[in-house]
């Protein structure tokens, strides 16, 4: 059984200050290959989410820790919905629809859980925007 309490997002959290990229992940699921990925991100403000897609499958986002802002983007980078998680309207869970660009910003350091369709692959060149962030 895993559990994802205070003690672990503080260990997240703390990990992810000592990480050049100022953010790391605990993967809940035993085997990337897995049909579900289901994982925690921990970040900090000053980590950079390149615009990115997952074609052919869908994304879930649940803050559980801070304050975040979702962002998702036409095929010219253009924002077309953007939706702050953990803010004054309460929201805290977005899901992505198939292969729509996105990516997120931190505003405080922050844990949230993601859920998506496996296996895990690393995005190819063109489902990433190249220069955007």
């Amino acid at each position: 059984m895993k559990i994802v309490d205070d003690r672990l997002m503080d260990s997240l959290l703390e990990q992810a200050a000592a990480n050049p990229r100022r953010r790391t992940n605990f993967n809940l699921h035993e085997d990337p290959a897995q049909p579900i990925n289901r994982l925690c991100i921990a970040g900090w403000p000053d980590t950079e989410f390149p615009i990115h897609r997952h074609p052919g499958k869908w994304e879930l986002m649940t803050l559980l820790r801070g304050r975040m802002t979702s962002m998702v983007y036409d095929d010219n980078g253009n924002v077309i919905e953007s939706h702050e998680l953990g803010g004054a309207d309460g929201a805290r869970s977005i899901e992505l629809p198939d292969g729509a660009w996105h990516n997120l910003v931190f505003h405080e350091p922050s844990v949230f859980l993601e859920v998506k369709a496996g296996p895990y692959a690393p995005n190819a060149p063109e489902d990433v925007m190249t220069g955007k962030k």
